[in-house]
């Protein structure tokens, strides 16, 4: 069973989404709070006079305007919780990196299929994150080879886990999804190519699985800068 807390400032919102995910046999929602009554819902957990929640919705609107203080406020009360972040209007693509970038587990927008708030909240549960491949394009663009390897090639540049170039695109890949043979279409490379880089990755970062790369990836790659070292 997945215990959910939904957080917004919508009463209307927060009843018709608190209905709906009860439809679900593995979902039960224990709390629908308005963003000011976070801090009583973590000191009742605290205490034990209510159950500690699995996943929570963050739901956004208009009327937040300091959106990075509130979630950083709910990772300060909830900080092993995943949050899934539900923008209830239109965000730019840069939203969303910036909203995984400060905590959350999961991304989507308003205009999502209901089922895809379903299989969100199960991934992040699962402990997997929730992006578009968008994400994920992002951050490649953020770590490409012109912005991260500019210079000349005896340049060194940091970069965590020691990857290399092919490994960091196929570790963002994995981190996004994608299966081994779609990394190895969209990197031009065989399937048994990536299992390699993959056995690598997972080594370097001494890691077991897909699911904890991505969370390393989460943890390390994201809004990270690269700075030059002397060989």
């Amino acid at each position: 069973m997945i215990n959910v807390f939904i957080i917004s400032n919508c009463k209307i919102l927060l009843t018709l989404l608190g209905q709906h995910l009860s439809f679900f046999d593995d979902i039960r929602v224990l709390e629908i709070i308005s963003f000011d009554e976070i801090g009583q819902a973590a000191s009742l957990k605290k205490t034990g006079s209510a159950q500690k929640p699995d996943t929570i919705i963050f739901v956004s609107g208009t009327q937040w305007p300091d959106l990075k203080k509130k979630l950083l406020r709910v990772k300060k009360h909830f900080p092993d919780t995943p949050i899934i972040f539900l923008s209830s209007r239109a965000e730019p693509e840069s939203m969303e990196f910036n909203i995984i970038k400060w905590g959350a587990r999961g991304f989507l927008n308003s205009t999502a299929p209901s089922e895809t708030l379903i299989k969100a909240v199960r991934a992040c549960y699962a402990g997997e994150i929730w992006a578009s491949r968008k994400f994920a394009g992002k951050m490649m663009d953020d770590w490409g080879e012109e912005k991260l390897f500019a210079g000349p090639r005896k340049s060194v540049q940091v970069i965590p886990g020691r990857l290399t170039r092919q490994e960091l695109k196929v570790i963002m890949l994995i981190a996004s999804g994608f299966r081994n043979a779609e990394i190895g279409k969209k990197l031009f490379i065989s399937e048994s190519t990536v299992k390699t880089h993959i056995n690598r990755i997972f080594k370097k970062i001494n890691v077991k699985n897909r699911l904890q790369a991505t969370l390393w990836a989460a943890k390390h790659l994201a809004g990270q800068k690269a700075r030059p070292l002397s060989s």
